[in-house]
């Protein structure tokens, strides 16, 4: 049997038989509930909080005598071991995501997002960590009115992505005005049970 499971920012895993695809065009950010993902299974709609994951797996019925072991059967734990289905939807809903927690000011957002030890290298060539980012955003250090993407490639890699895209900013950080065009280059990793940007850049155009 086909089974898609749905792993969210809290932890907390949601089952279904829905097929992936249908469950990525189905996901929606509700407008009275900034940066909350919806997950829309049939007339059913279950408010959760950020979809870091969704993945396939399939169940197969296998014989008794196929579970044995012989000089060149693969290892017990080999057939307990379970491809991830990883798909360039679910970065390009998770930048998404990012960026609507950039313009929101949406710290938990961002706190699930960053690593603890995220590396990140900003269009002046400072080194910003994941701390002082958040703090810029809680102290309204920073503040966007506009954060838009373009031209989002996404380069899977054997445990996340790299995402490349053009960012329109708009808005203030400090005294200065903001208004312009930045390729981002960004690093997801999958952390324990979610992805999180773990390195990053920016370059102004």
């Amino acid at each position: 049997m086909n089974e898609t499971i749905i792993t969210l920012s809290t932890g907390e895993q949601i089952r279904t038989e829905a097929p992936e695809q249908q469950l990525l065009e189905h996901i929606t950010n509700n407008q009275g509930m900034m940066n909350k993902a919806f997950v829309v299974i049939g007339d059913v709609h279950i408010a959760t909080a950020h979809i870091v994951k969704i993945e396939s797996t399939v169940e197969e019925n296998k014989r008794p005598d196929q579970l044995e072991q012989t000089d060149n059967s693969v290892s017990s734990k080999q057939i307990e071991q379970t491809d991830q289905v990883v798909t360039p939807n679910q970065f390009e809903l998770l930048e998404q995501e990012l960026l609507e927690a950039m313009q929101t000011r949406d710290i938990f957002a961002l706190d699930t997002f960053l690593h603890d030890d995220l590396v990140f290298i900003n269009h002046e060539g400072s080194y910003v960590t994941k701390e002082m980012d958040l703090e810029a955003h809680r102290t309204l250090a920073v503040r966007y009115t506009k954060v838009s993407s373009t031209d989002l490639q996404i380069k899977p890699t054997k445990d996340g992505a790299v995402t490349i895209s053009r960012i329109r900013l708009e808005g203030q950080e400090g005294d200065e005005k903001i208004s312009g065009d930045f390729i981002y280059t960004r690093v997801w990793q999958l952390i324990g049970e979610q992805y999180q940007v773990i390195a990053g850049h920016c370059s102004m155009l």
